[in-house]
Formats: C-alpha cells, structure tokens, sequence
C-alpha cells in the first residue's frame, strides 16, 4: 500500500451530473412489481417501502431499466452508461468545446462496447482528439480515475476531464429482489486544470490499491463470449458475500486510515467525508472506531447507489451546493469489489 504525497493544485473548471428518465422510482415502484407483492394495497406498500429505506438506507433511485421476468430486448432507446457519462461531461464542459480537453478519463463497470472503447466514442461524440483512458475498478472506479488524473496532471497535462458513469439496473437479478432497491445509475464528471498560483484544492495525500484475491468476493460472474448455460444458470448478475465484504471494507477503511494519518494524526482537521455509497451504517462505523468527526456528503437515499460512479457524483453534488469553504479538509474514500480500495486528502484552498 503506497501513499502517493502529491501536493497538487487544481482548479475546477467545470463538474456535472446525470441519471437516466425524468423522476426517481420509489420503493413502492418496485414492490409493485414483486409478483409476490400483487394484490396489496397503495398503502401497505408505501408501509414496507419505508421500512426497507430503514434497512437498506435507500428510498428511491434512477433506474435506466426496470426489473425484468420475461427476458425480453431491452428498447434501442434504453440509456447506457456511454450516454450518462456524456451529459455529465457535456455539463462540466459548459460553454467550452471538447477540444479544449487535453485528456480523458472514463470509468466505468457496465461499459456498453463489447471491446470497442467509450473514452474514445464519448470524445468523438465532442469532436475531441484528446488522449483517453478506460477504467474499471469496481466500487472504487471514482477514485482510481482521479488517482490516474493526478498522475496525468503531475506528468504535464494541463487539464484532465475525469468522468465515471454506471448502469447497474443492467446487472440486477430479477431473482434477487435485494438488489432491485440497492444498485442505482448514474454519472459525474470533473474537469481539472493544474494550478499552482490559486488552486480551488490542493491534493496533499492519493492511495490506490487492490487485492486479486478477493476478485470474485462481489462480481458479476459469468465469461465471455455469453453463453447459454451460464444464463439459466443465474450468471451475469451482480452477486457475491456481501457479509465478507462488508468485513474486508471495515478492515481496509482502517488501514487506510491509519496509513494516511498515522496514530490518527491529523484526523481530527477532516471536516468532509466523501464516501462510496452503499452502507451508511459501515461507514458511520468506520468513522466511529477510528475517530473521523468529519460531516457524511451524502446523496445514496436520493440516488441509490451507483457502484463505482457514487464518490464523483457526490463531490459534484457538494461542489455545486458550495459545501466547501476555505480550509476545509475533505476526505475522499471507497472500497469495492476487485477487490479494490482508495482514498484521497484534499484541502479547500
């Protein structure tokens, strides 16, 4: 486990946000659907729709498909994650041109290319020739594309767009009725320029590792080319030991923890925590047994939770809610599967 001190400024020239249809679907959207749910009432699902918000920490989300039984094609119009990713850049770009992009990052789990590259199609959708970048490193895809942007930025790019999109409604098992209110879609996207004479942040302490022994912990099993089998088998659906999981993203929020802030130095200055959405409860744990008071940027109960695009997307969030002040120190954090796992320290210039 390398801790990287770059100590590098970044302007923000632009950040965005984007997620599939027009209006979130409820808990109660989704129990309706549940064959086993048919018969009840408006009400009683309302009921068990705020008693699963209370389990599961989520109330609503943005789905860019439904569940599905009978195995038919999705519409030609369904959203990808290519899509999602470039209505976010397009927002973070503003009035400016993808030409003025010098290099492009994009991450994602749920690429919509069999091999072909969405870096590549999303800059050719801007008429950009920018170099470009493909990342998939599970939950932790936000923070290994800005572990890769600050490496870029440091190596003489002057600008980096990082944009990470998903669509894990792609990936839900119908079967498996817990998924359908746990994972989410979505995108973010964050253009930054170095800048040494008045940054918005500086980035003091980056951490980006993995643990190939636990790759298929929580995965999508299933090989390529898809096969018969595997599908009436139940593959290629989100699955896996969410209880061991849970276990390893406790013992490894704490390493590195300890690795960034030995004997908890400098804990205590942390105001923000920005962390990957998908357990409030491990993470409100993680900062109680390890003496992190900073304030939870928190958007999962609007939004779900959108696996390697939710750090982003939240950053985006509280960037254009000017949640940052001056001096503020912003902890950025996420464990996923792959196993992977990172963490960044900014400071609010």
């Amino acid at each position: 486990m390398i801790v990287l001190e770059p100590r590098l400024g970044v302007k923000v020239l632009g950040h965005g946000r984007s997620w599939p249809g027009e209006r979130p679907v409820s808990n109660a959207e989704l129990l309706a659907l549940d064959p086993e749910q048919q018969g009840r009432s408006p009400e009683a699902l309302e009921a068990l729709g705020r008693k699963l918000a209370s389990r599961l920490g989520f109330s609503q989300r943005y789905l860019a498909r439904m569940p599905r039984f009978d195995g038919a094609a999705p519409p030609p119009s369904e959203e990808t994650s290519e899509l999602l990713s470039l209505k976010a850049v397009r927002q973070a770009l503003g009035v400016s041109g993808g030409s003025e992009v010098q290099a492009f990052i994009h991450g994602t789990t749920t690429t919509s290319r069999y091999t072909g590259s969405q870096a590549a199609a999303i800059l050719g959708r801007l008429d950009s020739h920018a170099s470009a970048w493909e990342l998939k490193a599970g939950c932790s895809t936000s923070l290994a594309s800005l572990h890769l942007a600050v490496a870029l930025l440091g190596s003489g790019y002057r600008n980096v767009m990082v944009s990470c999109a998903e669509t894990l409604s792609k990936v839900m098992n119908p079967e498996l009725k817990e998924t359908w209110f746990i994972l989410a879609d979505g995108g973010a996207a964050l253009w930054l320029r170095r800048e040494d004479a008045s940054p918005d942040f500086e980035i003091r302490q980056c951490l980006y590792a993995t643990d190939g022994m636990l790759v298929d912990l929580y995965t999508t099993p299933g090989k390529l080319p898809p096969d018969r089998e595997t599908l009436a088998q139940g593959g290629y659906f989100m699955a896996g030991d969410g209880t061991r999981l849970r276990e390893e993203a406790l013992r490894r929020y704490k390493e590195m923890l300890r690795a960034l802030f030995p004997e908890g130095r400098g804990l205590e200055r942390i105001r923000w925590v920005v962390a990957h959405q998908i357990n409030r409860k491990l993470i409100e744990q993680v900062c109680q047994e390890s003496g992190l008071t900073g304030r939870l940027v928190w958007s999962a109960d609007r939004f779900g939770n959108i696996g390697g695009a939710s750090v982003l997307f939240s950053l985006s969030e509280a960037l254009e809610q000017g949640l940052f002040e001056p001096g503020d120190e912003v902890l950025l954090m996420s464990v996923g599967g792959g196993l992977s796992y990172a963490m960044q320290h900014w400071v609010k210039c």
